[in-house]
């Protein structure tokens, strides 16, 4: 709120310079532009958040172009950070172009500081303005031109642009056939060489609404992709340990199946009447949580039967190989955050949401000449 004691220019400048340092620790301490605000987002009303965009927007005007990373640059770019004045004076500005605004700026850029301070250091995935780009580490979540991401790209656009949901079914079993085919390979190329390959981190962000249930579709595409998932359930950040090719992996098939599993769920409710049970907030809950679970099993029974025509053409037996890279997967998980516990789900379970989502998520048969016709459809396209 705004207090009635009006405000000095050593007010304000004690509070820019405050909120921007903090914002320069949060940096430091590996968080991103995207993620940092939505730390912030979670926890303050519109008026601080705009006032914290407006800081961003400042420290970004004071960096020199070449010390930001590109990926860096595009999360800002997707921000929309407001057109502010860089230099002193920027949160009096703000005040005086937001004359609708209850609350104090100083004591709101104050709270701000605190809050953004007080964040914990996480795993640096993207280097800060100011630092080098060398480190490997900080590279993972660079896209890539591999020949196989970029056909299993291309599959999952076909599942999205459809409007049949098995030949969305079809191409999204492809697509999975193909990353699990490519990361045996590579494991078994990896294990025949003395490289020290080393498990990787990105991390994805749950959006609101139906948390619990994004999160548990991530949980179960990350186990399939052969990588380990960690929810910061406080912030709706999702940190995803594994293997470069298995975190790109991940996260494009994530992205791809909560696309299918919202235009699967928007057709389930279309034609409910206002009031059915099928527009309730609970059935819709219970369908994308269904949904998760059903296409985890799918995934795992293309995975078995992938390794298993893998094993048949090649004459060895690949568990090992994959078991000593989950064994990599969890002593990093273990390293990067000991002090894991476990996460239990209170939610209501609506029954016809739950049969509706496992339904959409089992339409189509995933059988090798279901994959035959994909791939005709795919050619012919």
């Amino acid at each position: 709120m705004r207090t009635d004691e009006p405000r000095s220019a050593d007010d304000f400048a004690a509070a820019e310079s405050q909120l921007l340092h903090a914002i320069g620790l949060g940096w430091s301490k590996g968080w991103q532009p995207r993620e940092l605000v939505r730390a912030i987002r979670i926890a303050v009303n519109r008026d601080a958040l705009g006032i914290a965009l407006a800081a961003i927007a400042v420290d970004n005007g004071l960096r020199r172009d070449e010390t930001l990373d590109p990926r860096w640059v595009a999360q800002l770019d997707q921000l929309s950070l407001p057109n502010v004045a860089v230099g002193p004076g920027w949160l009096p500005r703000w005040a005086r172009d937001n004359p609708q605004s209850k609350v104090d700026p100083v004591l709101v850029a104050g709270n701000l500081a605190s809050r953004v301070g007080s964040l914990r250091a996480i795993e640096m995935l993207i280097p800060p303005p100011g630092t080098t780009h060398g480190d490997r580490a900080m590279n993972l979540t660079a896209k890539t031109d591999d020949p196989m991401l970029n056909r299993v790209r291309a599959l999952l656009a076909q599942a999205e642009s459809t409007n049949f949901e098995a030949e969305a079914e079809t191409f999204t079993a492809k697509a999975q056939e193909l990353m699990t085919r490519h990361a045996i390979d590579m494991a078994m190329v990896a294990a025949g060489t003395t490289q020290s390959d080393r498990p990787g981190t990105i991390r994805i962000l749950i959006d609101a609404p139906y948390v619990h249930a994004k999160w548990t579709l991530l949980n179960e595409v990350a186990a399939s992709s052969r990588c380990s998932a960690v929810f910061m359930k406080r912030l709706e950040i999702a940190s995803i340990v594994g293997y470069d090719a298995d975190l790109q992996a991940t996260e494009t098939l994530f992205t791809s199946l909560l696309v299918q599993a919202q235009v699967a769920l928007r057709a389930a409710t279309a034609s409910a009447a206002p009031g059915d049970p099928e527009r309730t907030r609970t059935f819709k809950s219970s369908f994308l949580l269904a949904y998760a679970y059903r296409v985890g099993e799918r995934l795992k029974e293309i995975n078995a039967r992938v390794a298993a025509a893998t094993e048949a053409e090649t004459g060895r037996d690949i568990f090992p190989v994959l078991a000593h890279r989950s064994a990599q997967v969890e002593a990093r998980v273990e390293e990067l955050f000991p002090r894991l516990g476990t996460m239990r789900s209170r939610a209501t379970v609506d029954p016809e949401g739950w049969a509706s989502g496992r339904i959409a998520a089992d339409r189509a048969k995933l059988n090798h000449g279901d994959l035959r016709a994909g791939n005709r459809a795919l050619r012919a396209g």
